[in-house]
């Protein structure tokens, strides 16, 4: 059964503010020479179907899907017996920002795992949702949305890459140790390395992949983290012992680096944030 809900026009802007959501049995050929106004996601369900977008083909199967842009140029058509479909479109005052930091600016095609129906689940929820009439104002729909491509980041994966989600497993056994060993100054690149088996190289592009920086880094960021917990809340605490106490080998060390990754002194982030409360 067609499922097609259309949004109202909302009072007042919204970060996404969804158009149209829906679920298609069987979708039927379109052709846009000058694309969809807004944002459009088409995902398969069931069959599979063929995505034309300015020239460039995307065989879409199941557990796959595009974001398409606003106005470029895409037809597409089914290219099993039954092609069955979702599809959303959206627009908002942050849909661009969004869009771009979180999927990139490409419309290409995601994919996702068969053990993994979180990305479809999510889209459910939102047709159920719209389907209910229960968010007249449209906040909680640019809300689940907003989850929705961060579940496009996390679980979705191009080119044939791992997700997010997976590469992540692939370290939590190492991030988990270093919650309990970040104290100890000794634990450093290849200690981290030898704790996955791996090379302490390709322990840099994980992290590199997933974080944006080297696996030291990560791990100075998180004493820093931990430093910043213990200065207001240990006020008979020393800056030395504070330092030494999340893995810093003396306190010249401990101070430099906290002056440059956060602007100030220990003692000034101290000041700044009181004593703690308990």
């Amino acid at each position: 059964m067609l499922r097609r809900t259309v949004y109202p026009t909302p009072a007042e802007s919204l970060p996404l503010q969804l158009e149209t959501i829906g679920l298609n049995p069987e979708q039927e050929p379109i052709q846009r020479p000058d694309g969809y106004p807004l944002f459009h996601w088409l995902q398969t369900i069931e069959g599979e179907g063929e995505l034309n977008v300015q020239g460039k083909l995307h065989k879409l199967p199941e557990r796959s899907g595009v974001l398409l842009h606003p106005n470029v140029e895409h037809s597409y058509s089914a290219k099993s017996s039954n092609w069955k479909t979702y599809y959303v479109t959206f627009t908002g005052t942050q849909a661009v920002r969004f869009v771009i930091e979180l999927l990139g600016a490409p419309s290409d095609k995601i994919q996702w795992d068969r053990d993994d129906d979180e990305i479809t689940i999510q889209l459910e929820c939102i047709l159920q949702l719209a389907e209910s009439g229960s968010d007249p104002s449209g906040w909680k729909s640019s809300a689940e949305l907003y989850r929705f491509l961060t579940l496009l980041k996390t679980n979705g994966r191009k080119n044939h890459l791992p997700s997010i989600s997976r590469r992540l497993e692939r370290i939590q056994q190492l991030l988990e140790w270093l919650e309990t060993q970040y104290a100890n100054p000794e634990v450093g690149l290849a200690m981290m390395a030898e704790r996955l088996h791996i090379g302490e190289r390709q322990l840099n592009e994980r992290f590199r992949e997933l974080f944006g920086q080297t696996a030291y880094a990560y791990l100075i960021q998180l004493r820093l983290r931990k430093a910043k917990e213990w200065l207001p809340a240990r006020p008979d605490w020393t800056v030395r012992r504070i330092g030494e106490a999340v893995g810093f080998r003396d306190a010249s060390h401990f101070v430099a680096t906290f002056r440059q990754k956060e602007g100030m002194t220990p003692e000034q982030y101290r000041r700044l944030h009181g004593p703690s409360l308990g």
